[in-house]
């Protein structure tokens, strides 16, 4: 959105509040706080000389919150009694909107009981899901390098890779099949590559997130030393197979409230996430095949088919069900992910 569609806007929403819409007016300023989201890092042709675009200072966003400020106090000299606040808040959210879209409780989640979906705390609108990477063979890094979005990565003995999925939607319906339709896309290029997603159980999602995280700082043009140095996670942020953003993280405490990590670190110099995945490999290793990969790859080549041919019911145990595919493979799901994997791979 450019700075005239801006002030356009500006101008609409003071009109709707003059009118007495304020509903309408409220919805033209949530719009114009989102337009100033950041934007994506853009490579230019000097690159290859060193030399590289420095991020622009937002003096437009300063302008507008100047403009709303300057509003506040005109709206106190006409004796106003609401529209004073109103103004001065609005001005105070458009100036640091981005540390307020980046403080930890607006990521806070919470589980949906019996599905994959978590809503977060504060904004019932939004909602996410976490899939986990499962590798057909040792051949890692082609099916994750390919992987874009949002990627969450935990380091340790175990390491185990993530796709974030997060949707906006008014109902627990619409958000579903909104990540169903996302994983369902993003299923099909990574199968070629021998890499499949298993969507993880809301309760269990949760569990993973609940971690006290600490930053760890790193400057945006130093990305290189996040894969020499001993970090827990690390949440992604890829587009066109480059790292537009990173944010690398140590675990405090186990118990911690869940939250989605945010990856708010740009570069200047966005690096090919296949070499990131390679040289992370390398250090730290990647999750080898499980006993779910060969369930999730029979149940991918058989798309298309019935659901009773390709999944086969061979009872419950501990409050999972045992599942069988007719090449053998049998895993143990919750009905959750049964029910989201037998949409995503249908």
């Amino acid at each position: 959105m450019g700075w005239g569609k801006r002030f356009v806007a500006i101008f609409v929403m003071l009109v709707l509040l003059d009118l007495g819409a304020w509903p309408i007016g409220l919805l033209v300023f949530f719009y114009l706080v989102y337009s100033f989201r950041r934007p994506k890092a853009k490579a230019i042709l000097a690159q290859k000389q060193e030399v590289f675009q420095k991020p622009g200072r937002p003096w437009g966003r300063y302008a507008i919150g100047a403009a709303f400020f300057l509003l506040s106090l005109i709206a106190v000299g006409s004796g106003g009694t609401y529209s004073p606040a109103v103004f001065f808040v609005a001005g105070l959210v458009i100036v640091f909107f981005p540390f307020i879209s980046r403080l930890g409780h607006l990521t806070k989640v919470v589980p949906v009981r019996d599905s994959v979906l978590l809503q977060n705390r504060y904004f019932p609108m939004s909602w996410h899901a976490l899939a986990e990477v499962k590798l057909e063979s040792q051949d890692q890094t082609r099916g994750i390098a390919s992987m874009s979005g949002k990627l969450l990565l935990f380091a340790g003995r175990a390491p185990a890779m993530f796709q974030v999925v997060s949707v906006y939607a008014l109902s627990y319906t619409g958000a579903e099949a909104s990540v169903v339709k996302k994983l369902r896309r993003e299923t099909r290029m990574l199968s070629q590559r021998g890499a499949h997603l298993l969507p993880a159980d809301s309760t269990e999602a949760a569990v993973r997130l609940s971690l006290e995280l600490e930053q760890i700082s790193i400057g945006a043009s130093d990305f290189e030393a996040v894969s020499s140095l001993p970090f827990d996670a690390v949440a992604f942020e890829v587009e066109d197979g480059r790292v537009v953003s990173h944010r690398a993280f140590n675990v405090l405490e186990l118990n911690g409230a869940a939250a989605v990590p945010s990856a708010d670190l740009r570069h200047a110099r966005e690096p090919l996430f296949a070499e990131v995945v390679q040289e992370i490999g390398e250090k730290h290793g990647w999750p080898g095949p499980d006993e779910f990969s060969p369930f999730i790859a029979a149940l991918d080549a058989s798309r298309g088919g019935p659901i009773a041919d390709r999944i086969v019911l061979k009872g419950e145990k501990e409050g999972k069900l045992l599942v069988e595919t007719p090449g053998g493979a049998l895993v143990s799901l919750t009905r959750p992910q049964l029910r989201i994997l037998a949409r995503i791979y249908s």
